[in-house]
């Protein structure tokens, strides 16, 4: 009798185990997937943001986010290829002069009334926030920001005896400088000149401090930039190859100690240290002695695609907004949150990032326009036409400037 009874018991143990354990699988299918495409390429910045995802899946009932990591150079290919074929993600991460593009293209969703009451929205400097925005409608949110200045090799200096760089450098004094630490075994400076986004995005800085404004590439301002690194080409101070570089493969010229100054964006800063490379960084110069100085905002934002999943997007991504979460993620991956508090927050004031923080006054963001991939062709023209020698400076901007005005049409 007592074995019937244990019997009894055990079975109806398993049946209410069982019962239990449909309920919590039946709540764990409950729970909405959604995908959310990147093209974080180190290996340290995929990790970082996968454990984000992951504390997001962990506290959430409703959203579980799926990451696809694709290639850059792929990546705007395959939001094009993807709209076609219907196929996007949920979420896109896209880069801050792109949004305003695939906004226009109708793929992404106008989160306008679900985001301008959240604290993150009304904290982002204007001029970050409009990358987000097209016809005065938000699309998106920043995900992070950066900004370029000059790094330099203090060991290459210090080998040569030359001084450091200051902030209150000038054109005339980079090229000097270059001048004095190009030897046989280095060139003083160099940029990323590849015909690629890369080159207009590295190059805006020097013709914004000439005085340049963007539309207006065939000007006094255009030939000034575009002449410092042509001549600094042909006086063989910086290496005529690089109009092949991407930024990562100027990062790998800089790290086999080959160049001594060049441009870059704060998101190197830990990759250097890694490779134990003694460096500094500088404000990029002003073009006259105690002129005005600018530099470009780069950064991704964070979308929502057009879909029957927007209310799920929305929860990662105002989750993923909140201040302390994405600014322990760009310090991370050595970017900055674009507001007040992050300037002023001392996580961001370190030796190496305060350059990048002290010029975010003077950080402008590219043109928000639909045309802009258009616009940035007639800047990669110019700069491959300079620096190769193909054409001269006055005819390389001439023809930048048509590709620029046909993009205005």
């Amino acid at each position: 009798m007592r074995k019937k009874q244990m019997m009894a018991l055990l079975m109806s143990g398993m049946v209410l185990t069982g019962v239990f354990a449909g309920v919590n699988t039946a709540q764990a299918d409950a729970k909405t997937e959604i995908n959310l495409w990147h093209y974080f390429s180190t290996e340290g910045s995929q990790q970082k943001f996968q454990e984000y995802v992951d504390e997001f899946n962990a506290q959430s009932d409703k959203t579980e986010v799926k990451v696809t990591v694709l290639p850059f150079a792929d990546f705007k290919k395959q939001l094009t290829v993807g709209a076609a074929a219907s196929s996007l993600p949920d979420l896109a991460m896209i880069d801050n002069c792109d949004t305003v593009s695939y906004a226009a293209m109708g793929i992404l969703e106008d989160i306008t009334d679900e985001v301008e009451n959240w604290k993150s929205y009304q904290n982002y400097f204007p001029e970050i926030l409009n990358t987000c925005k097209y016809e005065d409608k938000v699309y998106g949110m920043p995900l992070e920001s950066n900004n370029l200045e000059i790094i330099y090799n203090k060991d290459i200096f210090d080998e040569l005896g030359v001084e450091y760089p200051t902030n209150d450098w000038t054109f005339d004094d980079l090229k000097e400088l270059a001048e004095k630490t190009t030897t046989d075994k280095y060139k003083g400076f160099a940029v990323s000149g590849i015909q690629s986004e890369e080159s207009t995005y590295q190059f805006l800085p020097f013709f914004w401090t000439a005085g340049g404004e963007t539309m207006n590439l065939n000007s006094d301002a255009g030939k000034t930039a575009l002449s410092l690194w042509s001549d600094m080409v042909t006086e063989g101070y910086m290496p005529k190859d690089c109009i092949t570089w991407t930024q990562s493969e100027l990062a790998s010229q800089f790290e086999s100690g080959n160049i001594a100054m060049h441009v870059m964006g704060c998101w190197n800063i830990t990759p250097y240290k890694d490779h134990d490379l003694n460096y500094g960084v500088v404000e990029v110069p002003s073009a006259t002695e105690g002129g005005e100085k600018a530099t470009v905002y780069g950064g991704e934002n964070l979308c929502v695609i057009k879909g029957k999943n927007t209310e799920n997007a929305l929860e990662f991504l105002e989750w993923m907004e909140d201040y302390d979460r994405i600014s322990e993620w760009d310090k991370a991956i050595d970017h900055f949150t674009a507001c007040d508090e992050a300037v002023a927050d001392e996580r961001f004031q370190t030796e190496e990032m305060k350059p990048f923080i002290d010029m975010v006054p003077n950080s402008r963001a590219r043109d928000v326009v639909t045309y802009w991939p258009s616009v940035s062709e007639g800047y990669q023209q110019a700069i491959q036409e300079a620096l190769s020698g193909q054409q001269s400076v006055d005819q390389a901007l001439a023809d930048g400037q048509a590709l620029i005005d046909a993009a205005k049409e």
